[in-house]
């Protein structure tokens, strides 16, 4: 499990394209539309408090990140085990710093590990958006 999730990860860091390296370049990027993420997660009932605890230290980091506007993690009241993770990000330059990250790879690992199955990871583009 651990495995398909890194997998996962390291997948869509290949497809969004090159990393950033510094916030400037993060916050100037304007000519691609804001992004919006959606990941399915499905953990062992055994972990349930594990995950949420470590994806609680996750969210304070991303959310630290300049290009990351949102970043919430919400869990299926009818099973316990399912959560859905919503990121909103600035535009595409902000994911692939957000993919870079050396502490998204330590918690990826981690919370690989309590998974029951791969996440399901979709990026959209926000729709008719102008910028400035």
């Amino acid at each position: 499990m651990r495995k398909s999730f890194i997998i996962t990860t390291v997948l869509i860091s290949l497809i969004a394209g090159s990393c950033v390296s510094n916030t400037e370049q993060v916050m100037e990027t304007k000519e691609d539309h804001s992004k919006i993420i959606a990941a399915w997660i499905s953990i062992q009932p055994e972990h349930i408090d594990e995950f949420i605890v470590l994806f609680s230290e996750l969210t304070e980091l991303t959310l630290q990140e300049p290009g990351c506007t949102e970043y919430k993690l919400m869990q299926d009241p009818s099973d316990p085990g399912s959560f859905l993770v919503f990121e909103t990000y600035v535009n595409q330059a902000a994911v692939d710093a957000h993919f870079a990250a050396p502490y998204f790879a330590e918690y990826g690992g981690k919370i690989g590990a309590l998974t029951s199955k791969p996440a399901e990871i979709v990026v959209y583009d926000v729709a008719g958006e102008t910028r400035p």
